[in-house]
Order: C-alpha cells, then structure tokens, then sequence
C-alpha cells in the first residue's frame, strides 16, 4: 500500500471528482464530468459498446476511453449495481447501462445495453439522485418522490400490490400518477436514497429513515426479518404502514449508504450507525451478531461505531 499501490491511470492530467463501484466493475466522473470504467464488462457494463474486460492489461487505462453520453452531454452523479451503470446527466436525465435481465435500465425489455441508453421517465420527469442495487434502480425525482425498476422479487418496488419487475417491458416507466411511485407515507418526500443487494433506505424529508425490500438478515431496521413492499394478499406494508427505523432518541439522519444485506446512515451528531447482517462484523459493532432482526435491537440499544 501507499506509496507503493499505483493510481488508478485515467488519463493525461485527467483526475476524479466520483465514483461508483458494481459487482466486479467500477465508474468514475473525472474533472471534467466525462465517465471513464473499468473490470468485469460481460454485460457491458463499461458501456463501451462491446464485452471486453478493461484495466486487466498492460497499457489499457491511459487509452480508455470514455463513456459516449450523447452529443454535449456530461455527468453530474454516478452508480454501480450488479453488473449495471447509471448516471444522471447534466440535464437531470437519466442514463443507464449494462445487464437488463430484470429490467434494471429501465429501457422496457431485457435486453443488455453496451452503451448508455436512456431511461424513459415520462415528460417532464428528471432526477436528482440515484441508486443502483443488485438488479434493480431507484431514482429520486425532480418532486421529491421515489420511482424503482427492476427485479421486484423481495419488495425492492415499494408497490405493494406488486411483485412484478418493472421496466423490462414496454410501458412501465414513464410516471402516470401516484401508482408508479413508492410511497413512503402521507405527505412525505424523500432527500436521499441507498440501494443493496435487494433492497433500500429513504432519508425523508424530516430526516426520518425507511426502508423495504429484502429483510433477512434485519437490513431494513424494523425489529424483524419479514419483508416489506410486495405481498401476495395485495395488503399495504408501504405509506404510513411502513415502520420509521429507530436510530435513537432525539436522532435523526444526515446520510444513507447500504451494502449487501446491511444499512449504514450518519446521524445528525456525526455518529454512525449501522444495523442488518453483521458475520464478518460489517456493522462495526464488536461482534458478530446481525443486528435490526429482533426486537429491542434498535433505537437507543443499537451502538454507535467507535471511531
């Protein structure tokens, strides 16, 4: 390491301002708002136009080039799913590339994309975050609401009468009303959005955390391991049903990131907290006991990390 672990080669006086990291590959925006990726590219995933691994040969990063966006176009925000890319662009749309087995481009088939495509999100509707899980993306819209696509197997949607994938077919993108968005509760907005394996965390408005989706090991934080956002009695485990994750008394969140089967957000006093699958002790707690899958778990009896 240090001084001895060459950087990443990204071209002559080209430097990084973000970055995404997938499965097997990883994105960055360089400085002036190009984006440039790496690794595995099976699924075109590199968004190259092609299937061919990059940056596991001799001088194959200082000639990388960089991802076609369009005519004028530029990246302001980058994410890495699975095997899937996406970027919000310049002008608040949304672009997608890579593996669409589940519908994860949002481009209404399954189809892969070797290079970035736009995702169609109805007129007048842009985004201004996004996140990327295993095989599936949600997006943060320009009014604040949520809209997912992709697999929908463990309730990663948030449409509860659903368990149907969105965006692998035609006509399921584009936002018609309040039944293509997640609804997070009664006069609620969502500020930021984090996406795992399968499923996802909100920092609402009030700086208030929910979450739905896969629940096995507690990554959703709600005191069990039952899964929320699909069932197969059309019963509603979204909106004002949905439980607040407890993050203490007194605390709320200033910032969300999810891994596989865990959830990690900043609270307001600068603290960390972290809760869901916990055997390689990726909750930073002590040990190695999955935390958010019982009661009494949350809240107040939840630790910080000591940094």
């Amino acid at each position: 390491m240090g001084d001895i672990l060459p950087a990443v080669d990204l071209g002559s006086g080209k430097t990084a301002k973000a970055i995404a990291a997938g499965d097997s590959h990883t994105c960055a925006i360089l400085d002036d708002s190009s984006v440039k990726c790496w690794g595995s590219n099976a699924s075109g995933q590199l968004g190259l136009g092609h299937t061919n691994n990059r940056g596991d040969g001799s001088n194959v990063m200082g000639n990388l080039p960089a991802v076609d966006l369009g005519s004028g176009r530029t990246a302001k925000v980058i994410v890495a799913g699975g095997s899937h890319t996406c970027t919000i662009l310049d002008d608040s749309s949304i672009k997608c590339w890579g593996e669409n087995d589940q519908g994860q481009l949002g481009l209404g088939n399954t189809t892969d994309s070797l290079n970035a495509s736009v995702v169609d999100m109805g007129s007048g509707i842009t985004a201004k975050a996004i996140a990327a899980g295993e095989s599936h993306t949600c997006a943060i819209l320009n009014n604040s609401a949520i809209k997912c696509w992709g697999r929908a197997n463990e309730g990663q949607m948030g449409l509860y009468k659903w368990n149907e994938n969105i965006g692998d077919e035609p006509n399921e993108m584009g936002v018609t009303g309040q039944d293509d968005l997640t609804n997070i509760g009664t006069g609620r907005t969502a500020a930021a959005i984090a996406a795992g394996k399968n499923h996802n965390c909100a920092i609402l408005d009030n700086s208030s955390i929910k979450c739905w989706g896969a629940n096995t090991s507690g990554q959703l934080g709600i005191g069990d391991t039952v899964n929320r956002g699909a069932t197969t009695d059309g019963s509603d485990q979204m909106g004002d049903n949905l439980p607040v994750v407890d993050l203490g008394s007194g605390r709320t969140a200033r910032g969300i990131i999810a891994g596989d089967n865990q959830t990690c957000a900043i609270l307001d006093n600068a603290s960390i907290k972290c809760w869901g699958a916990n055997a390689s002790g990726q909750l930073g707690i002590g040990d190695t006991n999955n935390r958010g899958d019982a009661s009494s778990e949350m809240g107040d009896n939840l630790p910080s990390i000591g940094l």
